[in-house]
């Protein structure tokens, strides 16, 4: 558990811990510069007194870059942005680095070599044509009552108007209203588990299912 810092006690710029640089040397994690906006972020998060036991919200960050004398006008961006090493997950909106240091690489390997191939706009409007023709020009007469959560009740709030696309999925998805999002049944991930997660993520949700039921 921890809680929120005394933004007060930070008024000039700090430097990395030799025991940070030391980690991210020996396991290959590059640090920003550290007269950056990031290298001080996570210099403040790094120090010895604040990791893995302080953190901070939009409200500090912006008063601690005012006290350095740095000035942004999105001052949590630099302590959001990944730069491969695990923060605790302290609340949304929230930051606080992980102590003993931990690498989380995973966002900048999502990033690296990151290139789709084709014209951009082209691309696009193929995707926009396709939602086009499939929900937004379908006539309304051709949209049909279905169940949003496919194992639910015909109550009101589990029905919505749906374009003929949604028979297609039968009773394999749960939707929102919008549309806006989707995800499988629990019948669905049991039949297809492998095609939906990773051997990684299928492990994490299984301690995740155990830490719940198995107490």
């Amino acid at each position: 558990m921890t809680t929120l810092i005394d933004i007060t006690l930070y008024k000039a710029k700090l430097a990395y811990p030799p025991e940070l640089q030391e980690f991210c040397t020996t396991n290959g994690v590059t640090l920003p510069g550290i007269d950056t906006f990031a290298g001080q972020a996570y210099a403040l998060m790094a120090q010895p007194t604040v990791r893995a036991q302080k953190h901070l919200g939009r409200n500090e960050t912006a008063l601690f870059f005012t006290q350095i004398g740095m000035t942004t006008k999105d001052s949590i961006q630099p302590f959001n942005k990944a730069k491969g090493l695990k923060r605790l997950n302290v609340g949304r909106g929230n930051y606080c680095l992980a102590y003993p240091f931990e690498t989380d690489l995973n966002d900048i390997a999502k990033r690296k070599g990151a290139v789709i191939s084709g014209d951009k706009n082209t691309c696009i409007e193929l995707i926009k044509s396709w939602w086009k023709k499939n929900l937004v020009d379908v006539p309304n007469d051709e949209w049909q009552t279905g169940h949003l959560d496919p194992n639910g009740d015909a109550s009101e709030s589990n029905l919505a108007w749906q374009p003929p696309l949604q028979a297609k999925y039968r009773n394999r998805f749960k939707w929102d209203s919008l549309f806006h999002k989707m995800w499988p049944t629990g019948d669905e991930v049991c039949e297809k588990m492998n095609d939906y997660y990773t051997e990684a993520e299928q492990k994490k949700m299984l301690a995740a299912l155990k830490a719940k039921w198995e107490k």
